[in-house]
């Protein structure tokens, strides 16, 4: 599977930055017995799945944490993950501008340095975990000519006007602990999703499909994620709702969600076996040993 760090200097954020990128490739459970110019259809145009971390992580947590990569290569759909820390997605007045580096100059690069990945809207989808799936909803929101899905896991809409208990009390507990909790800074724009929401409604813009993904025992994000599964069909929108008993805020259900996505939610196909793939991987039928 292709995987590759890049490492450039970003003009949005005056400084240099990480971006994982998982490209469709070669796969030995489908592709044995296929030539060359088939596994890599020089003339295809590939979708793309723009995942953004959470809070505390990198552009490297998706692929250290799930199967992310194989996926990429099973369902012919290039991955990237761009680095953000702890900016939740936004530009600061007087520093990094995360949020335009990641709607305007990453896509420009991508696009420009990878010319057989599609920008066509249908074939682009954003996504995120946590603080990601903050930074996806309020993009998918605001870009929305851009995506056509967009994946939330373990986050939401929070009732307005309202901090979710379970989200304070994660920050005090962790805090408590000695652990460096990101406190941003308060001249920082946050945007009024439900504003831009029912504007995109109104002005007849076509919206992206919500992915709405999280563990019913989350205490951080289940109040969030059940008031968007309310509030965005009210607003217009179309969703997927997902959610299963037992899990809480945790990489083991993040990967559940990526079963699902690529295989069911998502507009992508999983790869099928050749005549020679199936032979090779067939079961050893001893009768016909010499």
């Amino acid at each position: 599977m292709p995987v590759m760090r890049l490492n450039f200097i970003s003009k949005e954020l005056g400084m240099a930055t990480n971006v994982t990128a998982i490209m469709p490739g070669f796969d030995q459970n489908f592709d044995v017995g296929r030539s060359v110019s088939e596994i890599y259809e020089p003339d295809r145009k590939f979708p793309v799945l723009w995942l953004l971390h959470g809070g505390s992580g990198d552009d490297a947590d998706y692929l250290n944490w799930t199967n992310i990569a194989r996926y990429a290569v099973e369902y012919d759909c290039a991955i990237i993950c761009p680095a953000n820390y702890n900016a939740a997605y936004s530009d600061f007045p007087r520093g990094a501008k995360y949020y335009k580096y990641i709607t305007e100059e990453l896509r420009e690069f991508i696009f420009s340095r990878f010319p057989h990945l599609s920008d066509k809207r249908e074939d682009n989808f954003i996504g995120g975990l946590s603080m990601g799936s903050g930074g996806a909803m309020k993009i998918a929101m605001d870009k929305c000519e851009q995506y056509s899905y967009a994946l939330i896991m373990s986050g939401g809409i929070a009732p307005k006007g309202v901090m979710p208990s379970g989200h304070s009390a994660f920050r005090e507990r962790i805090i408590a602990a000695g652990w460096p909790m990101p406190k941003q800074p308060r001249d920082i724009e946050r945007p009024d999703v439900e504003e831009i929401a029912k504007r995109n409604i109104a002005e007849g813009k076509k919206v992206p499909t919500f992915i709405l993904c999280c563990g019913e025992s989350d205490a951080i994000a289940y109040t969030s994620h059940m008031n968007a599964r309310k509030v965005l069909p009210e607003w217009g929108y179309e969703t997927i709702n997902f959610s299963l008993p037992g899990y809480n805020h945790e990489w083991d259900f993040w990967e559940i969600c990526f079963r699902h996505v690529f295989a069911e939610w998502l507009p992508t196909k999983q790869k099928t076996k050749t005549e020679g793939t199936a032979a090779a991987w067939a079961p050893r039928d001893p009768s016909k040993d010499e």
